[in-house]
């Protein structure tokens, strides 16, 4: 059965991905989808109503489904670790300070929303889960953006030279990188619950887990990688890379963080090799965008369920989590973006844009119900608050470039590297 769930899996996320580009949409939106599509709740309903339920996604048959998509997260976000290290054409001062603002108080707003919806939905949602754990958590959920999505947003749109574009950019890898840093803590609390002993020891273990990460990188697999590239042996890179991403998700895994905590710390400290990133983009990426992730995105549709939004109350919930998550973002990037300079056009499509989650929100939402978190009710409430605002960025954009599709092309602030 495992050879014809993957079959299901690859097709159904491809062709989704297809009808979504068809419809304007970026594809990681029809990714999402199918995801959701082949859960228990439609394609399982499917099932039943042809008279031929073969249980193909049923839990007792989807063992391997959590050990692949865990697979494909690891490499996830170590790829979201290395390409955060990638360098973007240099900006001015105010380049700078715009990406600061924009990121600031996009990341103020919402988060300071979702933790006040949170702590009044708790009782409803999550009762038996730690308040002020779901609470910060659900903070952290509305607060973060996409930058693989909204890489892909800005390229189907032609705004890769613009400068919202790279003010964009800039500002969400530093919303997520705080994010990162804010989820990190929350798991770090939830850990030690409040204990001062447990957290005195556990912070020792992570000190000495980072230092040892730190010395493995720079003594061991650095070097080896560089003595690989002067011998022309490109093709023991990779699998001392693959074996060190492993070796530091499980570290983290065993210290009861994540494991995706690891493999983005080793992205992050894989900067010092050069050309590394052509490396994995020619040996690696492609397996992971077309195998290993749309694994990830049909378990995490598969552990979603409609009957989370059957009551009327819940539904109520999702629409406010909609509005706080929308209005927190655009409207803290969008005054961001005003308090830097940009005009009004500008700032509207910067809130746009910095609304993308898609994946980075289903990456947090994974990590939050696998560490208990969040409950799969508010789960199934964030993952569709996740794919709808998604869903609007694209249509938005457009919309906001219509009255003058090149009132935002001045690179005034900006400054690329062939200026110099």
């Amino acid at each position: 059965m495992f050879f014809i769930q993957l079959a299901v899996i690859l097709l159904a996320c491809h062709l989704f991905g297809w009808l979504a580009e068809r419809l304007g949409q970026c594809r990681v939106v029809g990714e999402i989808t199918a995801g959701i599509v082949l859960g228990p709740t439609v394609f399982g309903r499917l099932e039943s109503s042809l008279g031929q339920s073969v249980g193909l996604f049923e839990t007792q048959h989807i063992g391997w489904l959590a050990h692949v998509a865990d697979l494909g997260l690891i490499f996830l976000m170590f790829q979201v670790g290395v390409h955060i290290n990638q360098r973007h054409p240099e900006a001015s001062a105010q380049g700078r300070f715009a990406a600061l603002a924009i990121a600031l108080l996009g990341l103020v707003l919402p988060f300071a929303l979702g933790v006040g919806v949170a702590l009044v939905a708790h009782e409803h949602l999550a009762p038996t889960y730690s308040k002020w754990g779901f609470a910060w958590f659900c903070g952290v959920a509305l607060a973060v953006s996409a930058v693989p999505v909204m890489t892909r947003i800005v390229q189907s749109l032609a705004l890769q030279e613009t400068l919202v574009a790279h003010v964009t950019l800039r500002a969400a890898v530093i919303t997520d990188v705080v994010g990162w840093v804010i989820l990190g803590a929350i798991v770090f609390c939830s850990r030690v619950d409040g204990n001062p002993l447990d957290a005195r020891y556990f912070a020792a273990q992570l000190l000495v887990a980072f230092v040892g990460f730190y010395g493995l990188t720079r003594y061991l697999v650095i070097p080896f990688i560089r003595r690989a590239q002067a011998r022309d042996e490109h093709a023991a890179i990779m699998p001392m890379v693959i074996s060190y991403v492993l070796l530091c998700a499980w570290v983290t895994d065993w210290l009861g963080l994540h494991c995706a905590i690891g493999a983005l710390l080793a992205g992050l400290m894989m900067k010092q090799v050069p050309e590394f990133t052509h490396y994995w983009r020619n040996q690696v990426e492609g397996f992971l965008n077309f195998v290993l992730l749309p694994v990830f995105f049909a378990y995490a549709g598969i552990k979603t369920s409609f009957a989370s939004l059957g009551s009327q109350e819940n539904l109520i919930w999702l629409g406010v989590f909609l509005v706080c998550a929308f209005v927190g973002k655009f409207g803290g990037a969008y005054l961001g973006a005003r308090v830097s300079g940009l005009q009004r056009t500008d700032s509207a499509i910067v809130g746009a844009l910095m609304n993308t989650r898609g994946l980075m929100e289903l990456i947090i939402l994974a990590i939050g119900l696998e560490l208990k978190l969040i409950s799969i009710d508010a789960y199934t409430i964030l993952v569709f608050m996740a794919l709808i605002i998604t869903a609007t960025t694209t249509p938005l954009v457009r919309r906001l470039l219509r009255p003058d599709p090149h009132v935002f092309l001045s690179k005034e602030m900006l400054q690329t590297r062939s200026s110099h």
